[in-house]
């Protein structure tokens, strides 16, 4: 897609800056890892998005909390851009889409309605290196990675704890199952030596009889 394409900010924290659509995608919106970074209360942190769409761009909005507007109107599904309109993000971010070169030889852009019910072909591509994009029901963002760096974590992970439990418990098991054996090879020394009444008199006169163990 060639730089012709871009935003031009007419109200909002910095009047007159220029956002260039060079690319496929962008991401707007007040948070740092976005494409175009617009530092305004009226702004979410992932505000908005314009793409590529057949040959030209559209522009969706993000769920944002104060809308994102075209000509006056909220969008609640994507708009094909045309130049000349105004793109509003809230109440005082007001930006205009913008075509500043004109080349005379370049297929013109035609303006579909888009409709959602029809299967979308993409055309093919010009030699203008307009890139075509994937319909909107099959377009996937990019997933964000975090860039914070130095953060510790507050737990350890999970995985970790099952393993402690379980040799825990191998262990209470070996410990129970030594403590039988032993009590089972001492009965058997005790009876094989017929040892009783030396270890256990008091017991033994008490179950058997006064005189049972002399």
């Amino acid at each position: 897609m060639s730089s012709n394409y871009q935003l031009v900010m007419k109200n909002g924290p910095n009047p007159g800056q220029i956002f260039v659509l060079d690319g496929t995608e962008f991401s707007i919106g007040r948070d740092i890892n976005n494409d175009f970074v617009i530092n305004d209360t009226e702004m979410s942190r992932k505000h908005a998005k314009i793409y590529v769409y057949g040959q030209g761009f559209v522009i969706e909005d993000l769920g944002s909390t104060n809308g994102t507007f075209v000509n006056g109107q909220r969008l609640t599904s994507i708009h094909q851009l045309v130049a000349g309109e105004t793109v509003s993000f809230g109440e005082t971010v007001n930006l205009t889409f913008e075509v500043p070169t004109f080349d005379p030889d370049a297929t013109r852009v035609s303006v579909q309605p888009l409709s959602y019910a029809q299967p979308v072909v993409a055309p093919p591509v010009p030699q203008e290196t307009f890139i075509s994009a994937p319909p909107p029901q099959q377009y996937q963002s990019a997933p964000v990675h975090s860039s914070y760096a130095g953060e510790v974590p507050g737990t350890y992970p999970a995985s970790e704890k099952p393993k402690k439990k379980s040799r825990v418990f191998l262990i209470v098991i070996i410990l129970f199952f030594l403590i039988i054996c032993g009590c089972i090879v001492f009965w058997l020394v005790i009876d094989s030596l017929n040892l009783y009444c030396d270890l256990f008199p008091g017991i033994m006169n008490a179950i058997f009889g006064s005189g049972s163990c002399p």
